[in-house]
């Protein structure tokens, strides 16, 4: 496919059930998106959709009702304890269910009032590993995170992650952005200008959050900072009428003048389903092209001429090439291992036969359960064992680098600090799980 354009993305996280007014300036923003013909993709909190019901916000939900890209971002996005403030202390099993139970209150309250969301965007900073398999038992297929808050790093291009399509674009706008408004219009505006420079192919994104507009300060920084929740709840502080006007009309202005900047193409759901291909139809790996490229790029997501693949598939393949003839297979989607700790040391050299029947076990498990086999399963740390099969197919000492491991923040890098939750909160547990799942991550076919 030719690519000829960079692909832009409008996200607005409708979340503050607190403030009326900001009802209104979501009403405003639509209107202005609707007059230049952009897409916007609209997250929900599930609090805020019965505030918006229980308000009779009836052109607000009549319009959202219209909306083609309708996302899900949380049942109550800051209220304590928080999504990961829940799930961290738990073993990711049990925390699997517990997101489950708590999230499908809110995509209910969707389905009654609007219609089932297609997409989830995490709140806040509450980016977690359990969304990566508990979206689709909710009716969704795609994870829109952003290069903030997102445990990925910055990709300019969406990825199958465990079994969702991940999107973790730059974020190209002013931070903060719509409290900046009306100041921070000219900044904005140049930041679109600059990415239309970017490659071709590539995909960033616009945040933004309607009660911006008209508050003073985030809603949410007002009721629950630091882990505590203010009682009683109260409204954020609101800008004096004449500054939300002038708010409104810069974002306005805004809008008109990036729909205009020649190069982007202003990308809506249908868009991208339209554009990527299925993580599970299966790729054909050739042999001798698989080891060539894992000797170019180590263990990692590969693109390869037939279509790309992940480090489990990879593994997947070395392992089927290991005991069979074959120059070529096609790889079922495997998924990450239920479990699996980084090994920082392991040596010893495994025999023929211990590498083959390794490798056979490898193989029935990704036919039976879709997903590699656990270190504890083989007895043997899972990196190792695919160190040793590149060796015994390329009748080599050469080492393979883990090179998926790169792709993660390290934990300096995350946003920990958001001010919701409470001081020194550090889910390591979130982010080792966040590791496993690496094994699935493979580009979308874009």
């Amino acid at each position: 496919m030719s690519l000829l354009s960079v692909y832009g993305f409008i996200r607005f996280d409708v979340e503050d059930f607190l403030t009326p007014e900001s009802d209104e300036a979501l009403v405003s923003m639509m209107t202005s998106m609707r007059r230049y013909d952009l897409p916007g993709w609209y997250g929900l909190v599930g609090k805020k959709v019965e505030a918006l019901a229980a308000r009779e916000r009836r052109q607000a939900l009549a319009w959202l009702k219209e909306e083609p890209n309708l996302g899900f971002h949380s049942t109550s996005h800051s209220e304590h304890p928080t999504i990961a403030e829940e799930l961290a202390p738990l073993e990711y099993g049990t925390a699997l269910k517990a997101f489950m139970a708590r999230e499908e209150i809110g995509v209910t309250v969707l389905e009654r009032h609007i219609r089932a969301p297609e997409y989830f965007t995490q709140p806040g900073a509450n980016w977690v590993p359990e969304a990566l398999e508990a979206l689709p038992r909710l009716g969704m297929d795609v994870f829109f995170s952003d290069g903030w808050n997102s445990y990925l790093k910055e990709l300019d291009q969406p990825y199958w992650y465990g079994d969702v399509l991940h999107l973790s674009f730059p974020v190209e706008n002013p931070r903060p952005f719509g409290l900046a408004l009306p100041d921070a219009g000219e900044e904005a505006v140049a930041m679109i200008e600059a990415a239309a420079g970017r490659p071709d192919g590539s995909c960033f994104m616009v945040m933004l959050h309607p009660t911006e507009l008209a508050t003073t300060v985030f809603w949410d920084a007002v009721n629950f900072s630091h882990g505590t929740t203010r009682q009683p709840l109260v409204p954020a502080p609101l800008r004096e009428p004449e500054n939300r006007d002038a708010a409104l009309k810069a974002f306005d202005v805004y809008l008109s003048r990036i729909a205009r900047i020649p190069g982007i193409t202003w990308m809506s759901l249908a868009d991208v389903r339209h554009r990527v291909a299925t993580a599970h139809g299966g790729t054909l790996v050739l042999r001798r092209e698989l080891l060539g490229e894992l000797a170019r790029r180590g263990l990692g997501p590969l693109r390869l001429s037939t279509g790309t693949v992940s480090a489990a598939e990879a593994l997947y393949a070395l392992a089927y090439f290991t005991v069979s003839p074959e120059l070529s297979v096609r790889v079922p989607r495997v998924r990450a291992p239920e479990s699996w700790h980084l090994t920082e040391s392991w040596s010893g050299q495994l025999s023929s036969t211990h590498i083959r029947s390794l490798a056979t076990k490898i193989v029935e498990t990704g036919n039976r359960a879709t997903r590699l086999p656990s270190s504890d399963d083989l007895d043997v740390p899972l990196e190792w064992v695919a160190h040793q099969l590149y060796q015994h197919l390329r009748s080599s000492r050469e080492t393979l680098p883990l090179t998926f491991l790169s792709y993660l923040k390290p934990v300096t890098e995350l946003h920990w600090d958001w001010p919701i939750f409470p001081q020194d909160f550090q889910p390591m547990r979130l982010w080792h799980d966040a590791r496993r799942h690496l094994w699935s991550l493979k580009p979308a076919r874009w």
